[in-house]
C-alpha cells in the first residue's frame, strides 16, 4: 500500500499518505504539507518529486516519502515545543525541514552528512523552502491585513554540518545534555548503535534502520551516574562493542527496510555545536527559560536596598540577582544551557 502513496503534487501525496495510513496524525500531516518535496529532490528528478519512490543522483538520496512518513509517527513529535533533533545523516535536508516545521521556532535542529557535495544541494534546497515559506506568510499577513512583522520571518532553527555521524562527540556541545530526537538516515551496523543512542536524552527517542530493520529506541535510563563529561563515556561495552546497559534503552522493530550503510570513513571528530542564549536569541527559547530570565535581568536592575544575608524566613530571602549588573547576568545567561528550567534556584534567586 504505502507505496502506492505518490500523487501528481504535494497535497495528493500527502493525500494517500494519510489514505493509506502510512500518517495518521495531524501534526505530521500539517509537516508534509508545509514542506513540498519538489525542493528537496536531486537535480533531473523534478517530475518524480511527488511519487513515493526513493530518488538518487550521485551522493544524493532521498528517501520515499512512505518511510519519512513512518519515521515521523514514531518520533512522536511535540506541536510547537522546545524539543531538540539531530539528524544523522540528514541528506537533503527534506526531513529535517518537516521536523523544523512541527517543533517550532523553540526548538533546536542539527543534521549530520558525510559528503560536501550533499551538505551543499541541502543548504541550496533549504533556501529555496525557506524563500517560498517567506513569500506564503506575507501573502498570508496582506490577505489578513495585518501588520508586518519579522518574528517568525527567519523559521525554525536549522543547521547542517559536514561530519560523520559515527565520531559525533558526546562530551562537548549540543551533545552533553543529549539530544530529545534522533533520526539516522542511513543502515547501522547494530555494533555502531551505542555510538548513536548514547547522544539521546532521558526519555528521548531514536528511529533508524538498523540491520535492515527500522527500528524504535527509547532511553527510558538516566545520564547521571552514567555519564562522565571529561571522557565522554555514558555507558559500558562488552567485548562485542555492544551496549551492556540493556536497561538503559527499549527497542520497537517497526518495518523490515533496505537502506544504503552509514559510512565509518573518513573518520571525522565531530562537535555538534551548542545554541547559546543571547538578547537577540531569547524569543527563540523555551517559554520557562525567557520566563525565568525576565525574572533575573529585571532584578538586576532592582534599586532597592537588600538586607545582609543572614539565616531568615523563606520569604526574606536575599534578592542575589540585585546584587550583579545587568550587563554580567547577560555574559552568565549566554553560558547557560537552553534546557536547564530551574537555573535561577541554582544561582540563588529566589
Amino acid at each position: 500500500m504505502a507505496w502506492r502513496s505518490g500523487g501528481s503534487n504535494n497535497d495528493e501525496m500527502v493525500d494517500n499518505l494519510k489514505r493509506f495510513g502510512v500518517i495518521s496524525t495531524e501534526t505530521v500531516e500539517r509537516g508534509f504539507r508545509t514542506v513540498d518535496r519538489r525542493f528537496f529532490v536531486p537535480k533531473g528528478n523534478e517530475e518524480s518529486a511527488h511519487s513515493d519512490q526513493p530518488l538518487k543522483v550521485g551522493n544524493v538520496h532521498l528517501s520515499a516519502p512512505h518511510i519519512y512518513g513512518s519515521a515521523l509517527e514514531a518520533l512522536e513529535l511535540t506541536e510547537n515545543s522546545s524539543l531538540s533533533f539531530l539528524n544523522v545523516g540528514s541528506g537533503t535536508g527534506y526531513l529535517s525541514c518537516i521536523v523544523a516545521e512541527i517543533l517550532g521556532s523553540k526548538s533546536v535542529n542539527f543534521g549530520v552528512e558525510i559528503h560536501e557535495d550533499v551538505v551543499k544541494h541541502c543548504q541550496d534546497a533549504v533556501g529555496k523552502w525557506r524563500s517560498a515559506r517567506q513569500k506564503r506568510a506575507c501573502g498570508k499577513r496582506q490577505s489578513n491585513s495585518e501588520s508586518t512583522s519579522t518574528e517568525n520571518d527567519a523559521g525554525p532553527h536549522l543547521h547542517f554540518i559536514h561530519g560523520n555521524g559515527l565520531n559525533v562527540s558526546a562530551s562537548a556541545g549540543e551533545s552533553i545534555v543529549g539530544f530529545d530526537r534522533i533520526y539516522v538516515g542511513a543502515a547501522l551496523e547494530r555494533s555502531d548503535l551505542p555510538k548513536i543512542s548514547k547522544l539521546l536524552c532521558p526519555g528521548g527517542i531514536l528511529i533508524g534502520p538498523v540491520d535492515d530493520e527500522l527500528t524504535k529506541i527509547v532511553r527510558i535510563g538516566p545520564l547521571e551516574g552514567n555519564n562522565n563529561l571529561a571522557t565522554g563515556q555514558r555507558y559500558s561495552e562488552n567485548e562485542d562493542g555492544i551496549e551492556a546497559r540493556a536497561s538503559e534503552f527499549t527497542q520497537q522493530v517497526l518495518s523490515g527496510v533496505r537502506f544504503a550503510p552509514l559510512l565509518s570513513y573518513p573518520v571525522l571528530e565531530t562537535v555538534i555545536p551548542a545554541r547559546g542564549w543571547a538578547p537577540d536569541r531569547h524569543r527563540y527559547f523555551p517559554d520557562t527559560f525567557q520566563k525565568a530570565t525576565m525574572e533575573l535581568l529585571m532584578c538586576s536592575n532592582s534599586k532597592c536596598v537588600q538586607p545582609p544575608p543572614q539565616p531568615k524566613k523563606p520569604s526574606d530571602f536575599l534578592n542575589t540577582a540585585a546584587l550583579l549588573p545587568r550587563v554580567m547576568w547577560i555574559e552568565i545567561l549566554s553560558f547557560t544551557h537552553r534546557k536547564c528550567k530551574c537555573y535561577s534556584t541554582c544561582l540563588g534567586f529566589h
